[in-house]
């Protein structure tokens, strides 16, 4: 009796005990396949934001750029006239801010004291301001004039009020010059100051602190980029693990951050209804299929890649064609192909062995992967032989230059076992739909061309190259 009384006490604990590991290893799997998801959900958001960050980055910047130009014309005037007159300089100034959306004003400051403005109304204060005396604005003036470049000072403090951004850019003139302009030394003059209104500028870039569902902060006062005071936002966000990208300013930069207005992962409802479903899965189920998706995705990229160089292979490279195809015949739009071939590659093998030509191959894959963007491939179709597909291209034009891109980065010396190898590469262009409108002739295209401009001599598929 007490024998089956322990024998039934036994078979219980070990029902427990199983049923107790039972438990925890699928709730174990369910909490690796949710971390998974929430990886991948957090690598979404992540890239959502990224993407409209970019966007935002590339329209501030834009918009910035476009206003520093029109002042170009104005400063090339003062340095070949360095004497410019009142009238002169109103007439021009007042034709550059009917173009100019963001400018309040513009002044030049010779020998650093503001002699000229534009417009003169509610800006008569700024007259006759010496930047040397000021302690604010000198800093900056003295900036611009030691990297001979224009600085983007801000936001400031204006002496006939408000606060802006100021693009100082020095000006320098060439006095009696005879002869070659480079053999007479540059005279500082002064310096052109530029008064963007901030508020217009961000307006015109589309860019408050809450835009397309992001919270933003910028920072770099004065261009000094991470070091620099706040510029507008909370400086708290840029603690939150926020998306940071630099906008790129004349002789410095700004930082944006970026993150969800909600938040990072605020809709958790459908983690934590899979979370609970998953701690149902049965523990071989989970197995199976995790063992048949890594199998699966091993083989996968095992067929599909180049072992030596790791990039796309033929296979993968017609896929991708394919899909091109299909993309911009929906569309109506172009795309190029790109095929290049290693010029003297045999020689290389033949002179230095197979083991200095893989690493060639491999460098020049290297240098090719970096020439382009992230939505172009760049597949190795066999032997010394590439081919680059170009993805949204507008015109021949584009292609041609993203062709030369290519083949500027990619020829030149390679340090390859301690040998210096010049690598050399003929190429051909196939522009879609114009040059066929199937994988087979656009490839045919391509290849034609470059075999073409192999026997000329000539690495650019193209008549001219525009530097």
């Amino acid at each position: 009796m007490n024998l089956d009384v322990h024998k039934l006490k036994g078979k219980h604990t070990l029902a427990i005990v199983s049923g107790m590991l039972f438990f925890l290893v699928v709730a174990a799997t369910a909490e690796v396949i949710v971390y998974l998801l929430e990886s991948k959900n957090q690598e979404h958001e992540r890239s959502s934001v990224v993407k409209k960050v970019s966007t935002l980055r590339a329209r501030l910047e834009g918009e910035l750029n476009s206003t520093l130009h029109l002042t170009r014309g104005l400063i090339a005037y003062v340095a070949t006239h360095p004497d410019i007159q009142e009238p002169n300089f109103s007439q021009l100034v007042s034709e550059i801010l009917t173009q100019g959306r963001n400018i309040r004003n513009i002044g030049l400051a010779r020998n650093n004291i503001i002699t000229h403005i534009f417009p003169l109304a509610g800006n008569e204060s700024a007259l006759g301001l010496e930047y040397e005396k000021n302690s604010e604005q000198w800093p900056a003036v003295k900036q611009a004039i030691d990297a001979k470049g224009t600085v983007v000072a801000g936001p400031v403090d204006l002496v006939q009020g408000g606060s802006a951004f100021i693009a100082r850019t020095p000006i320098f003139t060439r006095k009696g010059i005879t002869g070659l302009l480079s053999e007479h030394k540059p005279s500082y003059w002064g310096i052109a100051s530029i008064v963007i209104d901030i508020p217009s500028l961000f307006q015109s870039a589309g860019i408050s602190e809450q835009t397309d569902g992001l919270s933003l902060a910028l920072r770099g006062k004065d261009g000094l980029g991470k070091q620099g005071d706040m510029i507008f936002g909370d400086e708290k966000l840029f603690h939150r693990s926020p998306v940071i990208q630099s906008i790129v300013l004349p002789n410095g930069s700004w930082q944006i951050a970026a993150i969800p207005m909600v938040g990072w992962g605020s809709d958790l409802t459908a983690i934590w209804l899979l979370r609970i479903s998953g701690w149902l899965l049965a523990l071989l189920i989970g197995i199976l299929i995790t063992a048949l998706v890594e199998t699966r995705a091993i083989n996968l990229e095992l067929a599909l890649h180049d072992p030596l160089t790791g990039l796309p292979n033929r296979r993968l490279l017609e896929d991708r064609l394919q899909q091109l195809l299909e993309h911009h015949k929906r569309n109506s739009t172009g795309f190029g192909v790109l095929s290049i071939d290693l010029d003297d590659f045999k020689a290389v093998n033949d002179t230095y062995g197979h083991r200095a030509g893989d690493k060639l191959l491999q460098i020049a894959a290297f240098r090719m992967q970096s020439s382009i963007r992230a939505t172009d491939t760049v597949c190795r179709s066999g032997g010394d032989e590439f081919i680059i597909l170009i993805d949204d291209v507008n015109t021949r034009s584009d292609l041609e230059k993203a062709q030369q891109q290519v083949i500027n980065k990619l020829t030149g010396n390679a340090l390859v076992e301690n040998r210096t190898i010049q690598l050399k590469a003929s190429s051909g262009i196939a522009y879609y739909p114009e040059d066929g409108e199937s994988l087979d002739s656009l490839l045919k295209a391509s290849d034609r061309k470059m075999y073409t401009n192999k026997r000329r001599g000539q690495i650019f598929g193209i008549e001219s190259v525009t530097t």
